[in-house]
């Protein structure tokens, strides 16, 4: 038991100093950009930021606080070391993984490619040209452990998926989407970020009456480093601070954001499950290193590539079809909140005057009085309720209204003024307003990177 707290109390001070190391506050303003990016989008369509930044940044910081603190105890637990996991060489494998496509930028594909290097160089280059183990690189490469460079995969991906499940459709953001067909149809962007203190173990080797610190167990650690340390040395683990960023970006065109989160979570889970139980097991069955090595990057491929194709083979949720206008989301503290209007909602009628698309429901709501009637079906059954608008003398008489549509901003205008009373309706198929996805180009990056530099040396 006081070993125990000895070691409890060395780790809570490693943790609490890695929340104010630099690297850290560099993920955080890394993490501040993205939402702020994400906010600019809202306010350009709706007029005004969906997701407030401040609130976005203290969920992802309290949510990445605690992931953070339970992949520490595990690595620790397990006695996995930087010089193990091979963090030097994923980390510049992943920037160049970026440069092709950014959803490469993970440490499933850039940890599977080192994994590779490791058994390539270990069974094949150096019994053919034993002198590249004189290389200071190639050294460094073959003190990866490749089962704990399995488990640092794992069980990054285990904490995402609980983040994922338990966070990651806070902040959903609406958008209208063009898809391949023509059709405009609405949907939501998932955008998740979490920055992550962590505690790590660094090994050296010392002459054992050097030794200091905690005793541990002779059971500790569990995978055992790949080096020796020779007669009349020991090895020394240290407990260092450094720090970690994971997000998750999806969009839900045919589900709700809960559901979507809820169904990419149990997923990633089993994967790492999966990989974790390989992992472990390759350290006593060396022979599953290689199935390991190769389900690390590819059951992340195909899990995403499943996850997507489940969700654009089915039938969009968002789409103008029916009679009606559906509401896709509700903003908190607006009119339509306070009137009892939900998500989900197909409204009807507006003063009893049946409702076409997007545009006809804020026209017959522009030229109402100041009480609104709205009918409309709620989980198939009839609802009702009074909508109290906030009126902008002048702005949206009659003509001025209509005369404000005829022209492209005022397609922004509409949802502006949607986004005023808190409703996001379903886009009517034809909306000129939406956002494109395309399809990344390889090396788009690094081609931008060098048209800029041929700008300059021009110029």
């Amino acid at each position: 038991m006081h070993l125990f707290f000895e070691i409890s109390q060395i780790f809570l001070t490693t943790f609490m100093i890695a929340l104010v190391m630099p690297i850290f506050w560099i993920v955080l303003f890394l993490v501040y950009l993205q939402y702020r990016r994400q906010a600019a989008t809202e306010e350009k369509l709706f007029g005004r930021s969906i997701n407030r930044v401040g609130r976005q940044m203290l969920l992802s910081v309290a949510l990445g606080m605690v992931g953070g603190f339970g992949a520490s105890a595990i690595l620790v637990f397990l006695g996995l070391s930087l010089e193990q996991i091979g963090l030097y060489f994923i980390w510049p494998v992943a920037l160049l993984l970026l440069l092709v496509n950014p959803r490469y930028l993970c440490f499933s594909y850039a940890g599977g490619i080192v994994a590779t290097a490791v058994l390539i160089v270990r069974y094949i280059l150096l019994p053919l040209f034993p002198v590249l183990g004189e290389n200071v690189v190639v050294e460094s490469l073959m003190r990866i452990h490749i089962p704990a460079l399995l488990v640092l995969i794992g069980l990054l991906h285990l904490a995402e998926a609980l983040l994922i499940y338990v966070g990651g459709h806070w902040g959903s953001s609406p958008i209208y989407l063009k898809r391949d067909n023509g059709e405009v149809v609405g949907a939501f962007s998932l955008q998740r970020f979490w920055p992550m203190p962590l505690v790590a173990l660094l090994v050296t080797v010392v002459a054992e009456p050097e030794i200091i610190g905690v005793s541990m167990p002779e059971w500790w650690p569990i995978l055992q480093p790949a080096f020796e340390p020779g007669e009349g040395k020991s090895l020394q683990f240290m407990i260092v601070p450094v720090a970690a960023g994971l997000g998750y970006g999806d969009m839900v065109l045919s589900s709700t954001p809960r559901e979507r989160t809820a169904f990419s979570a149990k997923s990633l889970a089993l994967y790492s499950i999966i990989l974790l139980i390989v992992a472990v097991s390759s350290e006593f069955f060396p022979p599953l290193i290689l199935p390991g090595v190769l389900f690390a990057p590819l059951g992340h491929e195909l899990l995403i590539l499943f996850g997507k194709n489940r969700e654009e083979s089915s039938p969009p949720r968002y789409r103008q079809a029916g009679p009606g206008v559906t509401v896709m989301m509700v903003l908190p503290g607006t009119p339509a909140h306070e009137a009892g209007v939900q998500q989900d909602d197909i409204i009807l009628k507006v003063n009893g005057d049946p409702v076409t698309d997007n545009r006809d429901l804020l026209e017959k709501i522009e030229t109402s009085y100041f009480m609104v009637l709205l009918d409309g079906s709620r989980e198939n059954k009839p609802f009702s309720a009074v909508l109290k608008k906030q009126t902008r003398e002048g702005e949206y008489s009659n003509g001025t209204f209509k005369a404000r549509l005829n022209s492209y901003r005022s397609h922004y205008s509409l949802l502006h003024r949607s986004a005023a009373l808190g409703l996001v309706p379903v886009p009517a198929t034809d909306s000129p307003v939406y956002l494109e996805v395309r399809k990344p180009e390889p090396f788009a990056r690094l081609k931008r990177l060098r048209s800029k530099g041929k700008k300059r040396s021009i110029s």
